[in-house]
């Protein structure tokens, strides 16, 4: 039985334009409530009339955004009140230590920049970012958005990428390149408290990294994955969302990590990659595009990690992952034992 709720839409490609329509509307409300501290003001069930007096805002208009966050699903009603979502108020609140507002309003300027400028970015002579865009200054001023990103959401991804290899309970080193803050770090060394863990980050960064760290016997190197790595074998190597910025190619750069590879070693990428014909995932073609008319387009095509991987005589496997910030691609590439080494299996 066809009933209004299983009838196909006839209206499919308007609603879509309709609907898109009110995507700087739902950002614009989650700013504002970001910025005013109503997550938090809102974190036990409250009236407009209360929240109104709080701030001293008309209640009338005020309940119209409240009304307006509801439907965007920011706010939960229950009557004459409302309330921060249980699942988002660990998230949204400005004193909690997985907060992700400084990430969020970070992203946002990011990847909203000069929406009003497509037409000039298009231009044979394009105009210059006010500053350059992810150069060590850039990563400095970042850390601390990265590290909201990571406690909030990130880490909780990156962790079973390393601790759910066969690999995980027998290494003894881990190399973690670009790691923007020292959340990982932290959860790994907490699970495996012998584990050798080094970070490679700019300096600015590492000096960061390595204050941030400070009680844990975890060793910062500053530097650049595009100059020598740190010297050393190491079991494990993961790199996560960071090596858009090569200098020579993926390739000459995933041959230099694989030297650095123990004899059993695997190296391990979580990178966004784009599929049909750079057209998807959705969320990573719109939100990297200012970035990427800025200054150029970085992303990865799906597949050449792991070629490169291959490339370097690494045994590759991957998988694709869904994560509250979009799809990514897991490869892992395995250094094969050599015909000498005692422990190689037989050909």
């Amino acid at each position: 039985m066809v009933t209004p709720e299983t009838a196909p839409r006839r209206d499919q490609g308007a609603h879509v334009l309709f609907e898109t329509i009110e995507g700087p509307i739902r950002f614009a409300l989650l700013d504002h409530a970001m910025q005013t501290g109503l997550f938090d003001l809102c974190a036990a069930p409250v009236g407009a009339s209360d929240l109104a007096l709080a701030q001293g805002l008309d209640p009338d208009r005020l309940t119209l955004v409240l009304r307006a966050l509801v439907a965007c699903g920011f706010l939960d009603r229950a009557g004459e009140t409302f309330q921060t979502p249980p699942d988002l108020l660990p998230l949204l609140s400005a004193r909690s230590p997985t907060s992700l507002i400084p990430s969020l309003q970070a992203l946002a300027r990011l990847r909203h920049a000069g929406l009003d400028r497509i037409a000039e970015l298009l231009a044979p002579e394009r105009p210059s970012p006010e500053r350059p865009l992810f150069d060590a200054a850039y990563w400095n001023r970042a850390h601390e958005s990265l590290a909201s990103f990571h406690r909030g959401a990130a880490a909780e991804v990156m962790l079973p990428c390393l601790t759910g290899l066969p690999e995980w309970e027998s290494a003894q080193s881990l190399l973690e390149i670009g790691p923007g803050s020292g959340t990982l770090a932290r959860a790994l060394s907490a699970l495996r408290h012998d584990l050798r863990i080094t970070l490679l980050d700019l300096p600015p960064v590492a000096e960061r990294i390595a204050a941030e760290l400070a009680e844990l016997s975890v060793r910062v190197h500053p530097g650049s994955y595009n100059d020598p790595l740190p010297e050393g074998a190491f079991d494990m190597i993961f790199a996560s969302m960071t090596l858009y910025f090569h200098d020579r190619g993926i390739s000459a750069l995933i041959g230099r990590i694989a030297e650095r590879l123990s004899p059993r070693g695997v190296f391990v990428s979580l990178h966004a990659t784009l599929t049909e014909g750079r057209c998807a995932p959705e969320e990573h073609v719109i939100g990297r595009l200012m970035p990427a008319l800025w200054q150029r387009d970085v992303s990865f095509d799906d597949g050449e990690i792991a070629d490169a991987m291959a490339q370097a005589g690494l045994a590759v496997s991957s998988k694709w992952i869904g994560t509250p910030f979009g799809r990514f691609r897991v490869d892992m590439g395995r250094k094969s034992l050599s015909p000498s080494d005692p422990k190689a299996p037989p050909r």
